[in-house]
């Protein structure tokens, strides 16, 4: 299974945060995507099952790859981004000069105490139960989804603390590829794969 972060938007290159904001690709991320899909391809074969969040700047980055294998592209809320709540669309300049404790403890690894921000815990669970129903031994899954969606995701399956930064963030069209092995447990086979 392929784990892969959308490219590069408006807002990641302003540095706002999008959370459950739709923000599509601009030009510049739709060529970023497609070079990843190249090198995706380029990797695993054009045989691939395409999952993306419903979000437009995973979907457009989906769609680069679906371009390329001609296959379709299933959609699974359960793969969205974490909402930010009361800071999407601002800048971390702004949210820090506004919210400084909160800032702090995000800056900590800890959830924030903000109207409307994705708790680290649902959402590691809900990531983690799409990558459960999504795994097919028999196929290459490639998801499309988010920095923290991905993150917490990857850290339920793997049964850790939903506030571990055991991973880091994967770059914006770069990607991490598990497994599954017999026994049920998931593997880690490579990190920020693909990155430009």
């Amino acid at each position: 299974m392929v784990l892969w972060r959308h490219a590069r938007t408006e807002y990641n290159a302003d540095g706002r945060l999008q959370g459950s904001l739709d923000v599509p690709l601009g030009e510049g991320g739709r060529a970023q995507a497609a070079g990843a899909a190249r090198r995706l391809v380029d990797r695993y074969g054009s045989d691939l099952v395409i999952v993306s969040s419903p979000l437009s700047r995973a979907l457009d980055t989906a769609d680069e790859l679906a371009a390329l294998t001609g296959g379709d592209v299933a959609v699974d809320e359960g793969f969205a981004q974490r909402p930010y709540g009361a800071w999407e669309g601002l800048t971390w300049a702004d949210v820090q000069a506004r919210w400084p404790e909160q800032f702090a403890a995000r800056k900590r690894g800890e959830d924030p105490d903000i109207p409307g921000w994705g708790v680290s815990a649902d959402v590691a669970a809900r990531v983690g139960a799409a990558l459960r129903d999504h795994w097919d031994p028999e196929a290459i899954t490639v998801v499309v989804s988010h920095g923290s969606a991905i993150q917490l995701g990857l850290l339920d399956v793997l049964g850790l603390e939903p506030l571990s930064r055991v991973f880091g963030s994967v770059p914006h069209a770069a990607w991490h590829e598990v497994r599954r092995v017999e026994s049920g447990a998931w593997h880690v086979d490579a990190l920020g794969l693909g990155a430009d």
